[in-house]
């Protein structure tokens, strides 16, 4: 999803009240979070940044990945709703209009939308381990969730957080 950025500003600049620095700093540490559970799904496989594939493992590494990835995924998947829940919560007490009102209900589809996404990339990726090319789903599932988050970023948080003073009231 492609949004104006200058209208949005424009909007929001008007609507929105500054985030406290708790809410702030909650939202910061949960994105930091994100990036460690991306950070520890790289270093999950060895081969993470070489060509070869699982074929330099052998079956109880594979087997461990395997393993690792089953346990990622659910955890990551209830971090994620947990984010979204709390980042809603406290933009639902920030937004004070009806523009607001409006970025708010784009932001919470967004949030729906990339729900939907991890889910089926995370089917993609049991598939792919369970056929044996755990860390091309590994490589796949990390650029595509980067991918993303990044566009989900500029296009939702990074305005929030990062506001310039003179835009907040």
């Amino acid at each position: 999803m492609i949004l104006d950025e200058g209208l949005i500003m424009q909007k929001l600049g008007q609507g929105v009240r500054e985030f406290s620095m708790v809410e702030r700093r909650q939202i910061e540490d949960e994105h930091v979070r994100l990036n460690q559970f991306l950070q520890n799904l790289r270093e999950t496989c060895d081969e993470f940044y070489s060509l070869e594939g699982c074929q330099s493992c052998d079956r109880e590494k594979i087997a461990s990945c395997q393993g690792r990835l089953i346990s990622f995924e659910h955890v990551f998947l209830d971090f994620l709703i947990e984010h979204f829940k709390n980042e809603e919560k406290i933009m639902a007490g920030i937004f004070n209009n009806q523009d607001t009102n409006e970025h708010f209900l784009l932001h919470q589809q967004e949030h729906d939308n990339l729900l939907r996404e991890m889910d089926n990339l995370m089917h993609k990726l049991s598939n792919m381990s369970e056929r044996g090319q755990t860390v091309v789903a590994i490589r796949e599932f990390h650029h595509r969730v980067m991918e993303l988050f990044g566009e989900h970023f500029r296009n939702f948080d990074d305005y929030l957080l990062h506001k310039p003073m003179s835009d907040k009231k």
